[in-house]
């Protein structure tokens, strides 16, 4: 409870201090069952530069655990994402910009240690008005590459590029 009311304050601080036509978001999302618990940070910030031009940036954090009796695992991840977005009519958007992954941490109580590589992904996307205000059709054309730590092995660990076309709706109901 204390955690929601701190906050709701902070992001009603930062709301204030932002100029008007900056739109600014914190979502804090959680499972939590015997055994598991996950938690996911994000904070994303939309500032127009002027009516047609915004750049839509967010930072997100996420960590989990699983314990089974003496066996637990723990693994943490940030991410970053900047995407400038030109509003080419009243419905339809485009986007380029770029994600970036940290390397994944991985612990366990058997001793064993390792870090996922961490990856960079370039998108395009169009976005155009979906059924309800505020929701949307999402056609996103993406490479995620990640950081080479192997030359052999699959093609993760050799950092081949991952290519994908996604299309997607996007809002609450």
């Amino acid at each position: 409870m204390a955690e929601n009311s701190l906050l709701t304050r902070s992001v009603k601080w930062v709301v204030d201090a932002l100029p008007e036509d900056t739109m600014f978001d914190v979502a804090s999302d959680g499972l939590k069952f015997s055994g598991c618990k996950h938690r996911d940070y994000q904070m994303r910030i939309t500032q127009p530069i002027n009516p047609q031009f915004s750049i839509e940036t967010s930072l997100g954090y996420s960590k989990g655990q699983l314990q089974w009796g003496v066996f637990s695992q723990k693994v943490s991840v940030y991410e970053l994402s900047l995407v400038p977005r030109y509003q080419v009519s009243e419905r339809l958007s485009l986007g380029f910009g770029m994600v970036s992954q940290s390397d994944v941490k991985f612990k366990t109580t058997q001793g064993l240690e390792f870090d996922l590589p961490s990856s960079q992904e370039w998108l395009a996307s169009s976005r155009i008005h979906g059924i309800e205000e505020g929701h949307y059709w999402e056609l996103m054309v993406s490479s995620k590459k990640w950081q080479t730590n192997q030359s052999y092995g699959n093609w993760f660990e050799r950092g081949l590029a991952d290519n994908k076309l996604t299309l997607s709706y996007n809002g609450s109901f």
